[in-house]
């Protein structure tokens, strides 16, 4: 069930969205409540679940040079288990960012970050290409990151 935004939430959410790491007292700047209760709210978003991470986005190319992969997965078995199966294992794999199940060609769709070249084949023969699920899979190789974003549009 969603949770019931109101105006102020929406104002408050949207700010930490830009920066989670605002003070109360900033906030209170932008949204007409006190730093307190807006301490409150957050607090109960978090429990609730609004709030699922509070993290830091790390710059790629400043931690070394990185390659992004789209990887879209076609299943060969498409039973319960043998999905979950194959979901659970993407999830454990940290060059994983993003991973959902889709509706159309393709089965499951990916977004990874490599080392580089070596790194991607690597994963790819490990964990794609010799997995019993898979039937096929096709990577294209990201460019230029026109945007990134993790804020959710309110």
């Amino acid at each position: 069930m969603a949770y019931p935004l109101d105006r102020l939430d929406v104002q408050i959410l949207a700010a930490l969205q830009e920066n989670n790491q605002a003070t109360a007292q900033a906030l209170a700047d932008r949204v007409p409540l006190s730093p307190s209760a807006i301490l409150r709210r957050i607090r109960q978003y978090r429990d609730e679940g609004v709030i699922a991470a509070d993290v830091s986005i790390i710059e790629p190319g400043q931690v070394g040079e990185r390659i992004s992969v789209i990887m879209m997965v076609q299943l060969e078995r498409h039973s319960p288990a043998a999905v979950g199966e194959f979901r659970s294992h993407l999830a454990r794999s940290p060059q994983v960012q993003v991973c959902m199940e889709i509706s159309g060609a393709y089965d499951i769709s990916c977004i990874a970050i490599f080392r580089g070249m070596e790194e991607f084949n690597a994963f790819t023969d490990a964990n794609i290409a010799g997995h019993p699920a898979v039937r096929r899979y096709e990577a294209s190789f990201v460019k230029k990151r026109v945007k990134f974003t993790t804020a959710i549009p309110l």
